[in-house]
């Protein structure tokens, strides 16, 4: 069974998450985890005073974090149809990232789900949130963002960005070889550098990893340019119509980068896809 963790705040945003997240698991023996932590909400303070008054609000907090999760459980039913019993709510006065944290432990969680707020692409808009917090935090586990009101597409079309400059450990690969082999998928490899520039070590990375996907059809695709790294993404997520995105973070490489680059003004403000980002070590 593969258990989703779906992290909500009980917007629009959140809700699509959710829904998009029943869609790519719909026929997947997969237990989806309705989550909410309001930790964040309750400030504590050196000084007693302000630290009662933050405590009074904790009753409050929990009381509508499990109405919002309740509402939340009923809405996806009745929008989905599934079983009821494939759904678990989790409300919790944890703070957001120490919850996810735990969870993933304490539940044998297979991947995050969260969604984005702003109307700009995904690379932009997950910059400076609590995805990008919990992204550096390189956790076990894969993390799924899913942009603001995206209508589900399969991911037919996967693209993995990757300097290919390090060799992979398979298990960071688990769910996307499945994704891959349960939809039919094919995986672009993007390399951001000039054709013909990879050295043997890189083509020798390249090979364990398509070796690693069997029958998954796996091909490289050079995307140069003087641009931003995540402007360059993007633009090649939109102009060959990927339907996800892919990569590996790592703590020190391009992918740690790309989450403190500024991205251009003029980036597609209404750029939409999936962005996976995959752990390092599983």
């Amino acid at each position: 069974m593969k258990n989703i963790l779906i992290a909500t705040d009980f917007s629009k945003e959140a809700y699509c998450a959710l829904y998009y997240a029943t869609q790519l698991f719909r026929d997947d023996d997969a237990r989806f985890y309705i989550s909410n932590f309001y930790g964040d909400e309750i400030h504590t303070s050196v000084y007693s005073i302000v630290n009662e008054e933050e405590f009074k609000k904790a009753p409050r907090l929990k009381m509508r974090s499990e109405a919002g999760c309740t509402e939340t459980f009923h809405q996806i039913i009745r929008d989905t149809e599934l079983d009821q019993n494939r759904f678990e709510i989790i409300s919790s006065e944890r703070k957001l990232i120490k919850g996810i944290e735990n969870t993933i432990k304490e539940r044998d969680i297979d991947l995050v789900i969260m969604g984005t707020k702003k109307h700009h692409g995904t690379l932009q808009s997950i910059y400076g949130t609590h995805t990008t917090k919990l992204i550096e935090k390189a956790i076990s586990c894969p993390i799924l963002v899913i942009p603001r009101e995206l209508d589900y597409t399969p991911p037919l079309n996967i693209a993995f960005a990757s300097e290919l400059s390090r060799s992979f450990e398979e298990n960071s690969f688990r769910l996307l070889k499945h994704l891959a082999k349960r939809f039919g998928s094919s995986i672009t490899v993007v390399y951001d550098g000039e054709e013909g520039s990879l050295s043997k070590e890189q083509w020798k990375n390249f090979n364990e990893l398509k070796a690693y996907f069997g029958d998954v059809p796996v091909h490289l695709e050079y995307s140069f340019t003087h641009i931003e790294i995540s402007r360059t993404l993007a633009e090649f997520v939109k102009n060959h119509d990927m339907d996800l995105l892919s990569m590996i973070y790592y703590k020190h490489g391009f992918t740690e980068n790309l989450f403190r680059e500024p991205v251009v003004e003029n980036i597609d403000r209404h750029l939409s896809f999936p962005f996976l980002i995959l752990p390092a070590k599983s």
